[in-house]
């Protein structure tokens, strides 16, 4: 019969109760979490400059402060410059929602019309009608999931306004949570795991600071060819585009959707240019940007 390593499960036990305390933390904190994670990114991206401000001898309070008051004005004047461009794309986006009904419902109908002079067959015809039903609903539900999607994030102001309240006892108290997660660790391994994390959090803070640059400059470029190419909504594209760019994977097709929907109600030549305009960015992105700014 076996013996029971009690060093061993002992180990286990506390792993299991660990990864359940932490559940329970995640699931009582579930109505927060996305100002949570905002508020660790934001802290990530502002404690270089903090501690740039912190070396020169301010207190580290009234370096956080600075840097928010920096932060402030930054954004301040990107929303007094920005956001009239913003909602003025959202009311278009309003606006347009039925006229691309229409037009999807035209384009299906003009479809239905040519085949009808072909003498095609009726099993053949069913299939094609139920075919082109399919694909005016998946063009119509597309269409209004971008407006959804795009209006849905005024819902969030709450966890975007609470994010940098957050991110301010983070900073504020980061060395004091530090200091007592420490007093934890046992005495002989306390300096080779403190290496450790800050190795850790340094790989970390370099891949946020990296990922955000890589997501804004795929924005920037989503924006930059979709007014080339006149489509209507380029800066809402952009915004999308650069949003879902952070999704790992599926990210980049998700984004590119949009603007495809769109230029399918304009012409076939105008899809081929927006998915060749996506194709260049993401290979640009994938073999130039990434490479250059994640390592």
């Amino acid at each position: 019969m076996a013996r029971w390593d009690w060093k061993k499960n002992y180990r286990i036990m506390l792993m299991i109760m660990l990864v359940a305390v932490i559940l329970y933390f995640f699931y009582l904190i579930r109505g927060i979490f996305l100002s949570l994670l905002l508020a660790i990114v934001l802290a990530y991206l502002l404690h270089p400059m903090i501690r740039t401000v912190e070396s020169r001898g301010t207190p580290r309070t009234i370096s956080i402060l600075i840097v928010y008051a920096a932060m402030l004005i930054v954004v301040a004047s990107l929303l007094l410059f920005g956001m009239p461009h913003i909602i003025e794309q959202l009311d278009m986006m309003a606006d347009v929602v039925p006229d691309y009904a229409t037009q999807i419902q035209e384009f299906t109908d003009s479809i239905q019309v040519e085949y009808a002079r072909a003498g095609i067959p009726d099993a053949l015809r069913k299939i094609i009608d139920q075919r082109i039903t399919w694909l005016e609903q998946l063009l119509v539900k597309q269409a209004e999931r971008v407006v959804q999607v795009m209006l849905s994030l005024a819902g969030y102001i709450f966890n975007i306004i609470l994010a940098p309240i957050i991110a301010y006892y983070l900073l504020k108290d980061a060395e004091i949570y530090i200091d007592r997660a420490v007093n934890f660790i046992p005495v002989q391994r306390r300096e080779e795991v403190l290496q450790l994390g800050r190795e850790i959090s340094r790989i970390i803070d370099s891949f946020v600071r990296g990922y955000l640059l890589v997501s804004v400059i795929t924005g920037l470029m989503t924006g930059l060819a979709m007014a080339a190419l006149g489509m209507e909504l380029a800066l809402m594209l952009a915004i999308f585009a650069g949003l879902t760019n952070l999704i790992p994977y599926f990210g980049p097709f998700i984004g590119a959707v949009p603007a495809i929907t769109l230029a399918m109600l304009v012409s076939k030549w105008m899809v081929i240019k927006v998915i060749l305009a996506f194709i260049i960015i993401q290979q640009l992105e994938a073999s130039v940007i990434s490479p250059k700014i994640l390592g």
